[in-house]
């Protein structure tokens, strides 16, 4: 039979000896593309190569049944839904156990076969959920009871034997399987017994070992699949090899050099940039993981991407690996700003319009548009697509995207968990990462170090011992970061540590912006609700020549990011600015004096870094650290950790009340020194345990990178802020009347970056909803704005709106 001759479909429009065909062939050459060090699995990456390709010929070996074909064919919409739900319709189970069936035949045929024994189990688990999300390993296996396996019994039955026959043998031609379709067919219910019997040696092998690497073995063969799956089925497969000069950054300092070419902040940005850069020639490339420790404000973001670039380019010499860049960060209010600045890199040096191919950003407000270098486009559910497998050169995206991608047991997240080997990860303002997930960070990032050759750099001015240099953990690439932190004097901080009411302070504040009416100000409070106070109380005073600046979530993203804009920008007035931490980490603004209320070092550290900044002023910065309190507690205990805040305290009373630049190394290394020591590991150790034994599900419920400390609901507001939010209401009423589910998708994401603009959360308590259909969102219209959002300060707490959500 020739494959003119197939007649089963595995789409509508596919035959499915071509859809596995494709997606064998797709699995087997990402995989080559691939250089992994798998030799403590006893797999080398020729096996490894072949494996991904029987788990993607196999993955829908179900779609040959009488039931699916039908279910495929069936052309009224009601019919085929109601098909759907009935489970001899499904094609995931039995697909999952010929996996298995195929992947013990080929790992019999090996002479390792031992070390291997337990990768036929790991196939049948991915295969069972490659259409949805990943669940317990113990829990999938049990579900093969009788009630199950008599279903599976009409399927066998349903099979169309003669074409999967001969597309098998097809497919299986060259891998020295002995392959029967008669047999599996009569044999399925001992293949079955023989899972079950398997599940219990390898659950305790996976509670006895505790070892990572199942975990990341799992995962990747996992993504493989689905992203082979889905690039088949959407007929949408990019793939360029774009040569990126490895002295593109080099370039482009002497086309622009840093800012502030003058003075000492330029000569330590130039030190550092030397050092980091030119260690790259006698770097130990078997050494993957970084740091990059260096003051705020010094060059940190061009000086890691091009450690970066010419990382890259040796690799791909010395070791054959084409690796990818990946930038991520903790904050969406900087991703756009250092976008911006790789983005300018590009258009100064090298490309002058760069694509999606080469730079790509990757975060719930980015434009859903890609362009490849030959100027093909692509939009709407296409463009996501693209987006969202991270096909390009160098991605620039949230901490969210990537450590819910490698903590994870969701197919949309996981489908690039293999993009993320052989990749240069660098991981901006990491001390941002709870300490409480340091374990368990470590034990996976070590993980992909290890077995898939990629390699990590860690970028910040308060390094935190996630990895200990003193063990040899990490590698300091700058060598003389305690002689940069000696050499700059910018600021001086004064810690009070006794508590104050807020009526002190404001009395305390009023006074400084009236006696130096040329000082730009910053006041970083820890809650909306004491941040509003005090700028009610500072733009009340009505001072001479001031622009009031407010931040805070409470304000929509569009708002809030033009105000950023508006700080930064040069201005004869004197800026007085209030805001929530949201501003600390690197948000390039530069002020006089800063008062802060009180949180951990690393914070502290961080605001510090947005007083003179770029060593422009006149005089010593001034940071003023204060402890404010309502009439239950102090305002950090509704922020921080008790944990964390004691350490802070522990190690600010070592030192006296007034700290200069200079000392900060040593008060964070000291900190984060006392978090390692006495901070309890037994989240991570928990988190570790279900990573270990492949329990998928546990584990996504229980990781959070961004805790809601507050532990109230809230709600997504949209407000009708001006005429253009009132458009793109209309039109998000347009998408939720659409019938067709993806009709509805396409049409949300033509206007999902706008849409998110006006979005903001707030919580449940203060807005209470009229239930008026089903939008699954609250809403303040235009007409009513004036009562519930105020343009300066966001959404107005004191009154319990009523508004149109659900």
């Amino acid at each position: 039979m020739s494959s003119c001759d197939f007649h089963l479909r595995s789409h509508p429009d596919k035959l499915l000896f071509r859809h596995l065909s494709n997606v064998g062939n797709k699995s087997i050459s990402t995989s080559k593309e691939k250089s992994l060090s798998l030799e403590k699995f006893g797999i080398d990456e020729n096996t490894f190569s072949k494996m991904t390709y029987l788990i993607g010929v196999c993955h829908d070996f179900g779609k040959g049944t009488g039931y699916f074909q039908r279910y495929l064919l069936e052309t009224n919409p009601s019919i085929q839904r109601s098909l759907k739900n009935k489970k001899e319709y499904h094609h995931g189970l039995i697909s999952a156990i010929f996996t298995y069936y195929i992947l013990k035949k080929y790992v019999d045929s090996l002479n390792d076969k031992n070390i291997l024994e337990y990768i036929p189990i790991i196939g049948y688990l991915i295969v069972k959920r490659h259409h949805g999300n990943l669940k317990d390993a113990e829990d999938e296996i049990l579900e093969l009871d009788e009630d199950t396996l008599e279903i599976i019994d009409l399927q066998i039955r349903s099979l169309d034997t003669g074409e999967l026959k001969t597309i098998y043998e097809t497919l299986f031609d060259g891998y020295n399987i002995s392959f029967d379709m008669d047999t599996f067919c009569n044999e399925h219910r001992s293949i079955t017994d023989e899972i079950l019997k398997n599940r219990r040696k390898f659950i305790k092998l996976l509670k006895k070992e505790q070892f990572t690497g199942y975990y990341l073995i799992t995962l990747t063969l996992y993504s493989i699949l689905i992203n082979s799956d889905k690039v088949d089925a959407s007929s949408i497969d990019v793939s360029s090899d774009i040569e990126i000069s490895p002295e593109l950054v080099d370039k482009y300092k002497v086309e622009k050099g840093f800012q502030n070419n003058e003075g000492i902040m330029n000569k330590v940005r130039n030190e550092i940039y030397e050092e980091v850069t030119e260690s790259i020639e006698k770097l130990d490339l078997n050494k993957k993981i970084y740091s990059i420790s260096v003051p705020t404000g010094s060059g940190k973001t061009l000086t890691s991407l091009s450690f970066a670039l010419k990382l890259k380019a040796r690799l791909r010499e010395e070791k054959r690996i084409k690796a990818k860049i990946i930038y991520s960060l903790p904050f969406l209010s900087i991703i756009d700003q250092n976008y911006d600045v790789f983005e300018d890199v590009f258009k100064t040096v090298e490309i002058a319009n760069p694509s999606e191919e080469v730079l790509l950003k990757h975060h719930h407000l980015a434009d859903i548009f890609y362009r490849t270098q030959d100027d093909e486009e692509f939009e709407g559910l296409k463009g996501l697509f693209l987006i969202e497998g991270w096909n390009a050169e160098i991605v620039v995206t949230t901490f969210v995207q990537f450590f819910h991608t490698i903590v994870s047991n969701k197919n949309r997240s996981l489908r690039k968990f293999h993009t993320i080997a052989n990749s240069i990860v660098i991981l901006d303002e990491i001390q941002s990462i709870p300490h409480k997930y340091w374990l368990l960070l470590k034990q996976i990032i070590s993980g992909f170090a290890e077995y898939f050759n990629t390699y990590f750099i860690f970028v910040t001015a308060t390094q935190p011992l996630i990895f200990d240099p003193e063990k040899g953990e990490i590698v300091e690439l700058v060598k003389n970061k305690d002689t940069y932190f000696r050499e700059f004097d910018r600021v001086k901080l004064e810690i009070n540590l006794n508590q104050m009411g807020m009526d002190h302070f404001k009395e305390i504040i009023e006074s400084e912006v009236k006696k130096n009416p040329e000082k730009d100000f910053l006041f970083v409070l820890n809650t909306v609700k004491s941040s509003l106070e005090v700028f009610n109380h500072l733009k009340n005073l009505k001072l001479e020549n001031s622009d009031y600046y407010y931040l805070s979530t409470n304000i929509i993203p569009k708002e809030r990011l033009k105000k950023i804009k508006m700080i930064k920008e040069k201005s004869e007035k004197r800026k007085i600015i209030v805001s929530t931490q949201l501003i600390e980490a690197g948000v390039d603004i530069d002020v006089d004096i800063v008062y802060r209320d009180f949180a951990t070092i690393d914070s502290i550290n961080q605001v510090s870094g947005r007083c003179n900044r770029n060593s422009s002023k006149s005089s010593r910065g001034q940071v003023n650290i204060v402890v404010l309190k309502d009439e239950r507690k102090e305002f950090h205990r509704y922020i921080y950790s008790s944990f964390l805040i004691d350490k802070t305290k522990e190690v600010l009373k070592e030192f006296p009340s007034e700290i200069y630049e200079k000392d900060l190394l040593f008060l964070n290394n000291n900190y984060f020194r006392k978090v390692k020591d006495t901070s309890s590991e037994d989240e991570s150790k928990e988190l570790l345990s279900y990573i270990n034994e492949l329990k998928f599900k546990m584990l996504t419920s229980d990781f959070r990178l961004i805790d809601d400390k507050a532990g109230y609901e809230k709600i997504d507001v949209f407000v009708e802020n001006d005429k253009e939010a009132t458009e793109i209401w209309k039109e998000y009423l347009v998408m939720k009347s659409l019938k067709n589910p993806l009709d509805r998708k396409e049409k949300f994401l033509s206007i999902r970056k706008q849409f998110n603009e006006y979005i903001i959360s707030v919580p449940k308590k203060d807005f209470s909803c009229e239930e008026l259909e089903d939008l699954n969102i609250g809403y303040i219209p235009f007409e009513q704005i004036k009562h519930y959002y105020d343009p300066e300060t966001g959404f107005v707490f004191e009154l319990k709106s009523t508004m149109m959500c659900d």
